[in-house]
């Protein structure tokens, strides 16, 4: 066996709504605290009329809630009850776990600090690149870090030159995901974790991926991509 498959990094590039969490945070924050016109917005940019960047300022501008509200609202939002497993282990093996999402780093980053505050091994802080969300008095002020000029694809966290960015670092690029955010991703990885809406675009374009539905299953797969390559090393 070479020293390189025995050290062969992964790079793990991870979506959180409906893939770490069981829904989209975003939608159900506008369900419970926004004008209801909000589905509106989101009916246009279902229709191909707005970018993603575009449907978040209209939407977001339409909450109204207090930060105890809010907080309360998130503490009750279910992760996969497997992803601290997954987070641990990528801990273990020295693998880089990156999370990159459409959604918003306020609830992105409490729900991981509570999901993962129990377990040994686990990083303390899990790279988030996300949009940002603050409150100013009850109405939520957002912005783009990621990138800020915006991006060809108008998306509201540029995923694509995320991973061009970050994928340098790693031997091979893991992309785990189930939204349309995640397309663009998935044509450039060297495997692919889908569930949802990127596993159906991945089998309408003839795109190799492994389907899975919880942390579970990513684990497993995993385990039999390491060992794959250590297999064909000592053939």
């Amino acid at each position: 066996m070479s020293n390189e498959n025995l050290t062969m990094k992964l790079g793990l590039f991870c979506d959180f709504d409906e893939t770490i969490t069981r829904v989209n945070i975003t939608d159900t924050v506008l369900e419970r605290f926004a004008h209801p016109s909000w589905r509106e917005i989101q009916e246009e940019w279902l229709a191909g009329g707005l970018s993603a960047r575009a449907v978040l300022e209209k939407q977001m501008p339409l909450i109204t809630v207090r930060q105890r509200d809010l907080d309360d609202f998130i503490d009750t939002i279910e992760v996969d009850a497997s992803f601290a497993d997954f987070a641990s282990q990528c801990t273990e093996k020295g693998d880089s776990l990156y999370i990159l999402s459409d959604g918003f780093d306020y609830w992105i980053e409490r729900i991981l600090k509570r999901s993962l505050a129990a377990w040994n091994g686990v990083p303390k802080e899990i790279p988030v690149f996300a949009c940002s969300l603050t409150l100013r008095g009850e109405e939520a002020v957002i912005s783009f870090p990621y990138f800020p000029q915006g991006c060809a694809h108008g998306c509201a966290t540029c995923k694509p030159g995320l991973f061009e960015q970050l994928k340098a670092s790693a031997d091979k690029s893991i992309v785990i995901g189930d939204g349309v955010s995640d397309f663009l991703l998935a044509q450039s990885a060297d495997l692919v974790l889908a569930k949802g809406a990127l596993r159906q675009f991945c089998q309408r374009e003839g795109m190799s991926c492994q389907a899975f539905d919880d942390f579970r299953d990513v684990i497993q797969i995993l385990d039999a991509f390491r060992s794959r390559f250590r297999e064909e090393d000592d053939d």
